[in-house]
C-alpha cells in the first residue's frame, strides 16, 4: 500500500507536464489572434488618417481659391447703395445711388443678420451682387460738417416744440442709443426741416 500511494505523485507530474503545453498553445494562439486583429485595426486607422489629411489639404485649397476669389470681386470698383429686403438666403433687392432697385445675390460669405433694412452695402459696379456690409459713417447721404456752428438753442427764439422734436430726432440716438436697442427700433437717420418761403 505504501509503494502504490508513491508512485501516485509520480503519475500525477507526468499528466500536468503533458498538458500544460497543449494549454500554452492556445494561449499563444489567442494572442497572436489579437494581435493581428489589432494590427488590421491600426492599419484601418492609419488609412483613415491619411485620407482626413488628404481631405484636408483639399479643403485648404478650395479656401484660399475663395478668399482670391472674394477679393477679386472685391476689387473691383465698387457701388455704394442700401438694402432693402432679405428675399431667401442667397437673394435681396437693394437700391443704388442711382436710384434703382435691383434683384441681386448676396455673397456667402457675408453675415445675413447684419442686412437690415436701410443698411450701407457695397454693390458690384457690373452686376450689382452685394459684396460688402458698410459701417454707417460710409453712407453716401451724410455730409462731413467741416465747421462746427456756435449757435446754440437759446439763440433760437421760440420754436420750443420743434426744438424739442430735433433733440429727440438727432442727439438722443446719439447720446443715448441704447435706448433705441432696448426698445428694438432703429433710431431716426436724420430729420427734414420744411416751413413756409423764408424760414430755412
Amino acid at each position: 500500500m505504501a509503494s502504490a500511494a508513491v508512485a501516485m505523485p509520480a503519475m500525477n507530474g507526468e499528466l500536468g507536464s503533458a498538458v500544460a503545453p497543449k494549454h500554452f498553445e492556445e494561449d499563444d494562439i489567442d494572442l497572436y489572434q489579437e494581435m493581428k486583429r489589432l494590427e488590421g485595426q491600426l492599419e484601418f486607422v492609419e488609412l483613415q488618417e491619411e485620407y482626413l489629411k488628404d481631405e484636408m489639404r483639399h479643403l485648404q485649397r478650395e479656401l484660399l481659391r475663395a478668399k482670391e476669389e472674394i477679393r477679386r470681386i472685391q476689387s473691383v470698383p465698387l457701388v455704394i447703395g442700401q438694402f432693402n429686403e432679405m428675399i431667401d438666403a442667397n437673394y435681396g433687392i437693394v437700391s443704388s445711388t442711382a436710384g434703382s432697385n435691383y434683384y441681386v445675390r448676396i455673397l456667402s460669405t457675408l453675415d445675413r443678420e447684419l442686412l437690415k433694412p436701410n443698411t450701407s452695402i457695397a454693390l458690384h459696379r457690373h452686376s450689382h451682387s452685394v459684396v460688402d456690409i458698410l459701417p454707417p459713417e460710409s453712407d453716401s447721404t451724410v455730409k462731413l460738417m467741416t465747421e462746427k456752428p456756435d449757435v446754440t438753442y437759446k439763440d433760437i427764439g421760440g420754436l420750443d416744440v420743434q426744438k424739442q422734436e430735433v433733440r429727440e430726432a438727432i442727439e438722443l440716438p446719439l447720446i443715448q442709443h441704447h435706448l433705441y436697442t432696448q426698445i428694438g427700433i432703429d433710431p431716426p437717420r436724420g430729420v427734414l426741416l420744411y416751413g413756409p418761403p423764408g424760414t430755412g
